[in-house]
């Protein structure tokens, strides 16, 4: 447990609606173009969720986010496609009305995937995303908050309008905790405007998502998604307790592609069925607190080069 200071605390959280997962969005999409050529995209995310209530009367807190991904990818072959991507977070929580106590502060998060995509067909591609993730309270050595994982999955193109597939991902880590959880591959061109598909996000490394997209216009999309987050991590103190923060968020986005190489996207939504925990080292729950839905709004920026 922390004192909470009295200047303004900021979180930073790998939000999922607002990111591109590669190994999903390639294994979702249509086959890549034949060059061969690396294509990379940089991105940064800022949100911001206001008070929510905890329960039983236990207090508030907010919450301000931001990521920076660095991803390239590039296809080898005909058959073969291959992404790096690195992604850096703060999660900056401020709460109130805790006797001056926090159960966390800041938290940091820095995460390695190699994507790996091979077309074993005209209809069916397969993939595979290891990936490193390093969570933890600033203050403690982002290696105490090591997590393997793995997402693999298949997907069969019924047509130029769908794609659909089955897929799992698996993580290990601290606290002896193993994360399985499974997801659905979709890319439904439902009309020429209107698609339904998986989320893109770093964040469907923390659980699945779907989003319903509308395209007005070829400048302009906007849309509607929802995924299942949870975010575990290292806190500081001798007694090398975790930390959990896991919700729902539900967002409407709106994406303005500048041009060829810039696109700007905001959002606005709420975090719904949320709930902080902290356990013992070895995994054992200490406490519980559920909170209130709270709102949610945020800003992305998309470069490639």
């Amino acid at each position: 447990m922390h004192t909470r200071s009295s200047s303004k605390i900021l979180k930073l959280s790998l939000l999922a609606l607002s990111m591109q997962l590669p190994a999903i969005a390639m294994a979702a999409g249509p086959p890549p173009g034949s060059g061969s050529g690396w294509r990379t995209t940089l991105t940064a995310v800022y949100a911001g969720q206001g008070n929510a209530d905890l329960d039983n009367s236990r207090g508030q807190f907010s919450v301000d986010s931001g990521i920076v991904q660095f991803e390239t990818a590039r296809r080898i072959g005909q058959q073969w496609f291959t992404g790096v991507s690195i992604t850096y977070a703060e999660d900056n929580y401020n709460f109130s009305d805790l006797n001056g106590v926090s159960p966390w502060n800041d938290i940091r998060s820095l995460q390695f995937g190699v994507s790996m995509r091979y077309l074993a067909s005209e209809k069916w591609t397969l993939f595979g995303l290891p990936i490193l993730r390093y969570t933890a309270e600033k203050g403690v050595d982002l290696d105490e908050g090591r997590e393997i994982g793995l997402l693999a999955g298949a997907s069969y193109r019924f047509s130029d309008k769908l794609t659909l597939g089955p897929g799992l991902g698996v993580f290990t880590g601290f606290g002896g905790e193993e994360d399985i959880f499974p997801i659905l591959l979709v890319n439904w061109d439902i009309t020429d405007s209107l698609s339904l598909e998986t989320g893109k996000g770093t964040a469907a490394s923390r659980g699945p998502g779907l989003a319903l997209k509308w395209r007005p216009a070829s400048q302009w999309e906007f849309g509607l998604a929802a995924r299942y987050e949870k975010t575990r991590f290292r806190l500081a103190g001798i007694a090398e307790n975790i930390g959990e923060d896991k919700a729902v968020p539900v967002v409407l986005t709106a994406n303005w592609k500048v041009n060829q190489k810039f696109s700007l996207t905001a959002l606005a939504g709420v975090e719904t069925s949320g709930a902080l925990s902290v356990e013992d080292s070895d995994g054992n729950r200490l406490t519980k607190l559920s909170y209130d839905t709270a709102p949610l709004v945020g800003l992305v920026a998309s470069f490639k080069f």
